[in-house]
């Protein structure tokens, strides 16, 4: 063997590394590569989760714009009387996520949700996701392994607009000699319809002086102020008797179940009377209980 070829292999020789070496690296190394890879799988199914629940809650105050009344958190999807829940659940279909039913939450600006809506009516609904980490990486950054996230949509409800109606009708003269036929049509337009003209104020009975004072059991009754008439118009009536009861009747009645309690024991009765477009009627009036 020459000089030149002893060097060559020496040099081979001298950088071969043993394969228990590599092993031994490898072993140190692999876990940490397995961690940052389920970390980076974990920010993965998080944002796909967050896509689901934001979707959801838009689909559900899409429909709930339209049927506000068809919803129940305590059930599944019901296509006739739980059609929000419907729209919910379905859009997190085929989903890493399964939303539950008690995670959807709805809620109207005019409480309770109204069957006749008004304009400037809105509805939101919200889910709430519950997420669970596979590894402690990132839950020095989200507070633990177990993340909830919360996401809501607000929608508009649906406003039906006022129609117009158009008649005809045929008028027919008959002579010996000649037949004239005339035709006369009659369109009829309804008129939109303003806000209510009220005078007057709530009453309610028993009264004590300036407001209501009686004990709790005592069935209170209330009426409406006056409003003028307008021709094709509905008026709509909502109580809120403070108590967390309401009411769409013209003169409702309501018993408290116990004292008030404000300074005077009291609670405040609203009435709000609305045609479809603003402004709405608001008053007021103060119910004393305390035997």
């Amino acid at each position: 063997m020459s000089f030149r070829s002893w060097r060559i292999t020496t040099r081979v020789f001298r950088h071969k590394r043993p394969l228990g070496q590599s092993l031994v690296e490898l072993a140190l190394v692999l876990p940490m590569l397995m961690l940052l890879l389920a970390g980076a799988l974990d920010l993965g199914r998080l944002y796909y989760s967050q896509i689901t629940i934001t979707n959801a809650a838009k689909e559900g105050a899409l429909e709930a714009s339209k049927n506000p009344t068809s919803f129940d958190n305590t059930r599944g999807c019901d296509a006739t009387t739980n059609r929000v829940m419907c729209r919910v659940l379905t859009e997190a279909n085929g989903s890493f996520y399964t939303i539950q039913p008690a995670d959807v939450t709805l809620v109207c600006s005019a409480n309770p949700c109204p069957a006749v809506p008004t304009i400037g009516n809105t509805v939101t609904v919200t889910v709430t996701g519950h997420f669970r980490l596979i590894t402690p990486l990132l839950s020095a950054f989200t507070g633990g392994q177990n993340i909830s996230i919360s996401k809501s949509a607000v929608a508009q409800l649906r406003v039906t607009p006022l129609s117009t109606t158009t008649t005809s009708s045929t008028t027919t003269t008959t002579s010996s000699t000649t037949t004239t036929t005339s035709s006369t049509t009659t369109t009829t337009t309804t008129a939109a319809c303003g806000a209510p003209n009220v005078s007057g104020a709530i009453g309610v009975s028993p009264s004590f002086g300036t407001s209501t004072k009686s004990g709790t059991g005592t069935n209170f009754a209330f009426t409406a102020p006056t409003v003028t008439p307008q021709p094709s118009c509905t008026f709509v009536y909502s109580w809120s008797f403070g108590d967390g009861a309401n009411s769409s009747d013209l003169a409702p009645q309501h018993v408290y179940a116990k004292k008030g309690s404000g300074g005077g024991k009291d609670y405040t009765v609203t009435l709000t009377i609305s045609t479809g477009v603003f402004p709405n009627w608001t008053g007021s009036i103060s119910v004393v209980v305390d035997p």
